[in-house]
């Protein structure tokens, strides 16, 4: 009989940080393959993690009173592990994929790293140079204003100049935002496939996260179809851009597309992935190449991001280097229009 959730279950909030869930899925993996049960080992981490012992207890009591492993941490994980420790409860591999899980989770978090790498430099820089006009702003030009009455009309044009450039700044994002909210999830993964320099991480961010999704359900002994119909069943409220990219896909087999024609058809997947689907491989066959070629398009990434930094990082700087040059040209020009005024 299907157990519903408890109203504890329904009110608890996420507070499962990534680099925890890589430990608890690796270290939960492990000591089943050690040969003890699940609620022996989930005491096992609850006297070595006395962070997560309430949690843990909790945990363990649910699985006694009859609920699957899925159900109990819905609260805590993403939907893609919730299906994937759903199907691995069905098909017997539990303990396989939770230690696939804690390894997928710990190279997701080195991915997020390296995002978060390249956008610091610009946030950082661009806050610099906020400071800096601030500075001016506030500051400096009203002790130049003091010193002559026509360095103030300069000054307000200037600053009006720059306050219709901000503006129109501000317009072209809200116009942006406007137009891509309208757009559903694979809409919008498809405007990030063809915007030029982050286009091909994106593709290969998707590639590397659908291949590694796939090469852990595949190897549950699932096929690609039967996958699609059980993500087609989730929430689409919390699950919606797989829920999308995976009826679309069905949508399209039904029609007569194989596998590879599909992938080949959408820009979000490098190319370089149809050939795996080409062979007529069985899914436990074909969930070992896959789970290769994800290492492949992992490492792949991670070139892409240090060759994005590499570019940016000098891009960057040049664009703060002539802000800072028109911003004491703003500067030194009304100081050099009062002095001069003086010797008239």
């Amino acid at each position: 009989m299907r157990l519903e959730l408890t109203k504890f279950q329904k009110k608890r909030v996420k507070h499962f940080k990534t680099s925890e869930q890589v430990l608890f899925f690796q270290e939960l993996g492990e000591l089943l393959q050690s040969g003890y049960s699940i609620s022996q080992s989930l005491d096992i981490l609850a006297s070595a993690h006395t962070k997560w012992q309430h949690w843990l207890r909790r945990v363990i009591k649910e699985l006694n009173q009859g609920f699957a492993l899925h159900v109990i941490l819905r609260k805590d994980v993403s939907n893609q592990i919730l299906l994937q420790l759903k199907l691995a409860d069905q098909h017997g591999n539990l303990t396989e994929t939770l230690v696939a899980i804690g390894e997928n989770l710990a190279k997701l978090q080195q991915q997020q790293n390296k995002v978060t790498q390249v956008m610091r430099y610009p946030i950082i820089l661009f806050g610099l140079l906020g400071m800096m006009f601030v500075g001016l702003k506030y500051f400096l030009y009203p002790i130049l204003n003091q010193w002559q009455d026509t360095s103030t009309i300069g000054t307000k044009e200037s600053h009006n100049y720059l306050y219709f450039i901000v503006g129109m700044i501000i317009l072209f994002s809200l116009v942006i935002i406007a137009f891509c909210h309208r757009k559903n999830p694979r809409q919008k993964l498809i405007l990030l496939s063809y915007m030029p320099i982050v286009g091909v991480i994106v593709k290969t961010i998707f590639t590397y996260q659908v291949t590694q999704q796939l090469s852990t359900l595949l190897s549950s002994g699932l096929t690609i179809p039967e996958i699609l119909d059980e993500i087609s069943q989730g929430d689409e409220k919390s699950n919606r851009m797989t829920i999308i990219l995976a009826n679309h896909a069905r949508q399209h087999f039904q029609k007569g597309y194989t596998i590879e024609s599909y992938i080949l058809k959408q820009p979000y997947f490098n190319r370089s992935l149809a050939g795996y689907f080409s062979r007529g491989h069985e899914p436990k066959v074909l969930a070992d190449y896959l789970s290769y070629y994800a290492k492949t398009q992992f490492q792949l990434l991670m070139q892409q991001t240090d060759r994005l930094i590499g570019t940016l990082q000098p891009l960057f700087f040049g664009v703060i280097g002539v802000a800072i040059v028109i911003l004491y040209m703003s500067m030194l020009l009304p100081m050099y229009n009062s002095i001069g005024g003086l010797y008239q």
